[in-house]
This record gives structure tokens, sequence and C-alpha cells, in this order.
């Protein structure tokens, strides 16, 4: 507290004296006591631990340097998982990495007996700096044999003796305890690795975290036949070869039984037509897939965010029923490659509601996201969740963005990593997830990134230290599938997140339009759709597979070659230009010229589309046009006025698929001439029949005028005229 002011004016406060008390309370001298004896306890486990021979000291206390002059690396820690009654021993490697030398080093091992409560606890502390005090108490130690070199390295060994461990043999004490070895010269701390113990009790009968493994085979960036681009990154051959990224991948499948395979069947399918190296290689998968689970990515692993983003479901669909048919098919004449093509692996780094609705109208059944798509309790993850599209429910697996980083790159989690210390790590946050069982069964997911080149030895000691563990098991990705009551979506996903490594909309439409146009141009050929569409699918599928986000530049120019190739395509079926038209009838008929130079048999139409509405067309019927030959087809026109206009003239398919670029032609419409004639003839009959009628009803018939006389016969009477009586008779 700072020193008191006055201010001038107000009075001074009394002095409040000072109690002095009488005698000590109780309570503090059962403190005083419990301190000593605790101090004694402390004094004495530093003697019983230290090496035979040695005298134990005190912690020193670290240097004022981050940068300490020795690096520290713990070799291996046995056995993996300790039990009452067993000897714990550390190996660790000193290192100097100054430029002086450091006289008589040891190496201290310290354990912290307090077990971690959550992840983040174990993480906390591996990130407590080198020169902090927090490094647990020291239980045994060792002195090098001679002083250190600048550059030199010295292996030392460390027995902690079982009765000197002080874990107790509970049944609810088992899980991870903070290790720590500390390299100390001359009372100073010089360096330092910090690590775990994993303790476990006689009881075995506790809960159990599940982990499952997805490694991905996918290959190169795909580039079609005919198209001289250059892939990024390493070829095929060099992937596959010893030390390749698959070539390591493949070993990791070895490791375990229970490792899921996901292979693009494009990259199975370029390896088996390849060198002889390629071959063997994809024998080899081919071989370590047998009795396994197995999922086959949609061909060319495509970008599923750049197609949802652009609608291109047709593409998504051509992709899964190319793999469909690709592992349907007899390898190197043995049976088919049993894999399942309903599951589909979102490119990440955050997926969108979008790709979920692609997926799930695509038919998918499993969706893998990006490891941190769904925010989870890390202390109760589970790689399994239930993902909602507008379609329908999938299911989503999520993985452990921890354990998969820790079989990646594990310096990004573990200081100064070592298999031994990482393989600690691993079953420390096992230990932490299987705790969390009173919700659920745990299970979580590893997941290799597409491009990771993983080390097998590492994984398989992962994995071998996984199955030793009581708290955990490997599992299949079927048993993942099956699993309920773990891993509940808290969040939804983001109805839409812009990618920019993704390719844009407008190119992907550009290669879907193209695959539409020459779809349609080969339907109308029937049977000879097939040849024709050869290669079409794999073609504007490869500019999207997702390998290419690794180089933008060289992705465009593939599209865009993509686009004139496929273009190319759809040749062979021409309608000829014909000549301007006059005509004065109202109904007339143009005639086309169609020529197939297909080997196939066309069925075709000819619509026509005037620019104004005074010409009204109706679109042909559907003619054969035989393979290498020539049909004339006739198309109806109306004209309804005088006028004249350009047409349009489009040679479709039966269905009205355009099948080439449209042909114009001016057509003269004069329908009133032919009008003008016909009424002027009815004009001039209407009035000769109005004439005579209206001359007929003018003049009339009289008595007189009709009667007929005979002469020489006086007698005679005048014929009987109508309304009246003859001349003369007096009846």
């Amino acid at each position: 507290m700072g020193a008191r002011v006055r201010v001038p004016g107000l009075p001074r406060r009394p002095a409040t004296p000072r109690r002095r008390p009488a005698s000590v309370p109780a309570a503090r001298v059962l403190l005083v006591l419990l301190a000593a004896v605790l101090g004694l306890a402390g004094m004495a486990a530093p003697a019983a631990t230290a090496a035979p021979g040695r005298v134990a000291t005190a912690t020193p206390s670290p240097t004022a340097d981050d940068a300490l002059p020795v690096r520290v690396q713990i070799t291996e820690v046995s056995p993996t998982v300790l039990r009452p009654g067993q000897n714990l021993v550390v190996r660790a490697r000193l290192t100097n990495t100054s430029a002086e030398e450091i006289s008589n080093p040891r190496a201290l091992v310290h354990l912290e007996r307090i077990r971690p409560g959550t992840r983040d606890d174990l993480q906390r502390w591996l990130d407590e700096p080198l020169t902090g005090r927090r490094v647990g108490s020291r239980v045994a130690q060792v002195t090098a044999e001679g002083p250190l070199a600048p550059g030199a390295t010295v292996d030392l060994e460390v027995t902690v003796p079982a009765d000197v461990v002080g874990l107790l043999d509970r049944p609810d004490t088992w899980g991870a305890r903070g290790l720590s070895v500390q390299a100390v010269s001359a009372g100073q701390r010089v360096g330092l690795q910090r690590s775990f113990v994993l303790w476990a009790t006689q009881n075995d009968d506790v809960p159990q975290t599940r982990v499952s493994l997805l490694a991905p085979f996918v290959g190169p960036a795909p580039v079609p036949q005919g198209v001289d681009i250059t892939t990024p990154g390493p070829t095929l051959g060099e992937l596959v070869g010893p030390g390749g990224r698959l070539d390591s991948m493949l070993d990791v499948a070895r490791t375990s039984p229970d490792v899921a395979i996901v292979v693009d069947p494009a990259l199975l399918a370029a390896a088996r037509t390849g060198t002889d190296s390629e071959i063997a290689w994809a024998g080899s998968l081919t071989a370590t897939a047998v009795g396994r689970d197995v999922v086959a990515l949609p061909w060319s692993d495509p970008d599923l965010t750049a197609l949802a983003h652009s609608g291109a479901v047709d593409m998504l669909d051509a992709a899964v029923d190319a793999s469909a048919t690709a592992v349907s098919e007899a390898i190197d004449g043995g049976r088919p490659l049993s894999a399942r093509t309903d599951v589909l692996w979102a490119p990440g780094p955050a997926t969108d509601q979008a790709t979920v609705d692609l997926a799930a109208q695509a038919g998918a059944a499993v969706l893998v996201l990006a490891p941190e798509d769904l925010p989870m309790d890390p202390d109760l993850a589970g790689g399994r969740t239930e993902l909602t599209s507008t379609t329908g429910t999938l299911v989503g697996l999520v993985p452990d963005s921890t354990l998969t980083t820790l079989l990646t790159h594990p310096e990004q989690l573990v200081p100064d990593p070592t298999h031994a210390t990482v393989v600690q790590r691993v079953l420390a946050e096992l230990s932490v997830l299987a705790r969390g069982s009173a919700e659920g069964l745990q299970h979580v997911l590893i997941a290799l990134p597409r491009d990771a080149d993983p080390d097998p030895d590492l994984v398989e000691a992962v994995l071998g230290a996984v199955q030793g563990a009581p708290w955990s098991r490997t599992a299949p990705l079927t048993a993942l599938l099956g699993a309920r009551g773990a891993g509940a979506l808290h969040e939804t996903l983001p109805a839409l997140v812009d990618d920019p490594q993704a390719l844009a909309p407008e190119q992907v439409r550009r290669l879907a339009d193209a695959r539409n146009a020459t779809v349609a141009f080969a339907a109308a050929t029937g049977e000879g759709a097939a040849t024709l569409l050869t290669g079409v699918d794999t073609a504007v599928l490869a500019p999207v597979a997702t390998a290419w986000r690794a180089d933008p530049a060289g992705r465009q120019a593939l599209v865009d070659a993509v686009v004139k190739a496929v273009d190319a395509k759809r040749v062979g079926l021409t309608l000829a230009p014909t000549s301007n038209q006059n005509r004065i009838s109202a109904y007339s008929e143009v005639r086309f010229s169609v020529r197939n130079d297909l080997p196939a048999a066309a069925s075709v139409r000819v619509e026509t589309r005037p620019r104004k509405g005074c010409l009204r067309t109706e679109p042909s019927e559907t003619v054969l046009v035989p393979a290498g030959g020539v049909e004339v087809v006739p198309v109806q026109v109306h004209a309804i006025a005088n006028c004249d206009v350009v047409v349009e003239a489009v040679l479709t398919s039966a269905d009205g698929a355009p099948l080439g670029d449209p042909v114009t032609f001016e057509f003269r419409a004069s329908p009133t001439i032919e009008s003008v004639g016909t009424a002027v003839v009815g004009a001039l009959l209407a009035v000769g029949l109005v004439l005579g009628v209206a001359r007929t009803v003018r003049r009339g018939q009289s008595a007189r005028r009709g009667a007929r006389r005979v002469d020489g016969d006086a007698g005679t009477r005048p014929l009987p005229v109508l309304g009246g009586t003859p001349e003369g008779d007096d009846t």
C-alpha cells in the first residue's frame, strides 16, 4: 500500500492501540506442526529417490535466460502405462547447444502428482516456460560421467523405484500425471522437458475411449490426356517411391487392421497403368485393403466446396458414378475392390451448410468435416454427429484436432517432440476423454490430412500404445458410424463461407456447361453416345480436384484447356445455311439440309426463332440422319403480316438440346398480296350476286307480262295469272 497522505485542515485520527494476544490459538499451533511435518517429508523423499551413492539436493533455481543451453529430449518412458509395484525408467538425451562446456550435468526426474482434470490442463503443463518453477516433485537423479562439450550429446537413464513413485492404487486414481526431466549444472537449470506418466491401477475395469483413423490416398493434381500442363508438387512416381508420401501412407495403413483406407479411384487407375514401381504400389494397396474398411472418394477427389458454391450437383454425381464403376471392376484380375462410395470428405478449412446440402443431394450418407468445423466440448469430444440438410439427414464425422495434429505436426503441441513424448501425450488425452464417458461412449476420429507425410513408426507406436492402455482401444470406421449418443452438435454450420482457395463458381459453371452440352450432343447419336463421351467426365473433373488448390494459376489454365477440348467434341452434325426467303403466302415451308459426319446415325430437329412477332414457326419433326448422310428437314412457317425478319435456325436433339451453332437468314413475308387478290375476286362475285338479285326484285312480274296468246284462235283465253283472273272472265 502507498504512504498515507494527510489533508491539511482535517483533524488527526486518533491512534488505535494495538492489542497483543494473550496466547497463541490452538489452530495456529496445528498449522505450524503440519508445515514442519510436510517439510520433513519433502526432505526425506529426495533422499529416498536419489541414485545410489549420490546426495540429493534441492531443486535448483532456473536460469534467467529462457533459451537454456542444454537440449533435453525424453526418448523413452518405460513402462508406457505404469502400474503399482513397477519401477519407472526414464531415458533422456542431453545435447549441449551452447559454445561453452557444461560441467558435470545431472538429469533430475520430477513427478506432478496432481492429476490434470481437463485436456486444457494437459496443454498448460507443457506450455509452462522452461524457466518456470512448476516441474513437480523430484523423485530421482543421475549424473553424467564427465563434462558435456559444445555440440556433444549424452544419453542418461534414470530409474524411479516403485516405492518412490508415490501414486495411490485406488479405483479412481488412474490417468495422467506430469513428468519432467531437468538438466542441472553447478546448481543451475540448464535444460528441461516436460511430458506425462500414465498411471493405471490394478483394476482395469475403467471406461474406454475408442479411436478410429483415416488414411487418405489421393494423388497429384490430375491432368487429362492431351493437355500439356505441369502438375504442382511431386509426380506420382515420386509419391509412391521409397520415402514418398503415398509410400509412407501405405506403411501407416499396415500398422493396424483398424486403419480405414480412403482412396481416390482415379489415383489407383493411374498407378495401375503407370511404371513398374507404380503398378507394384497399386497392387500392395489393393492387397492391404482386403478385409478392412475402405472408402472410395468421388473420381479425382473433387472440391466439394467449389461444386456446392456453383450448384454443380451433376458434376458430383458424375464423379460418384465414375468411382462406383471403377471399384466394381476386377483389379489385377482378382475380385473387385470392396469400398463404400457414399462417404464424402470436405476439403476444409471451413465447411458450410451449402456443402452439406450438396452432399445430401448427391446421395451421400456420410460427410467427413474439417477438425474445427463444429465447436464441441473438448473433454466430451465425439467423432460422430448428425447433419441436417434440405433433403434429409446424414452422418457427420468430425476429426479430433489435437490427436490429428499430434500424428502429423506434433511440434505444434509438444515442445521438441520425440516418439515417447507424443505417445505419452496421446494416452494422456485419451485418459481425460475416457473419464468423460459418463456422458456416453467416447469415440474419436483421427483423419490424416490429404497432403500429410506421416511418420509410420510414430503412428505404429501410438496405435500400439492405444491398444495397450486400459482406457483406450482402436476401432474400425464402421464402429464409429454405428456409434450413438456422443458428439452432439452444439452449433449449426454457416450458410455460406467464402473460400478463396476453391475454384470460382463461374469457372465451375464453364466446365459444367461444356459437359452438359456435350452430353446432349452425344444423346442424339443413340448407341454412339458412349464412344463420343469417352474421357469427357474425367476431363471436366480434373480442374475441380482438391489437389489443384495448391496451384490456382495452373488450375485456371487447365480450365481453359479442358473447356476447349470438350467443346471440340461437338462436331459432325452440320446445319447448312439457307438462302434468304421471299413468300407471299401466309403459310409456307422452309427446307433445311442437315449433314451427319459422325460414325453413327443421329436423330435431329430444326428449330427456328424469328426475331419479330410477324412470323410464327414450329419445330420440325424429328428426322434420322444416317451416318455420313444428308437429310432435308422441312419447317412450317406462318406469316401474319408484311415484314422483313431475321430468322435464327438451330439444329437440336429430339428433346430440344442445341447441337451446334445457329445459322441465320432473312425472311421477307408479303401475305397481304395473296389476301388482297382473294378479297377482290370475292368482292366482284358478291357485287354481281347483289346486282342480279336487286334487278329481279326491282322488275318483278305483272299479269300482262309473261301472258302468252295463241294467234288465230278467237276463243283463246290468256293463261292464268298468279294473284288475278283472266281478262274478260266474268265468272
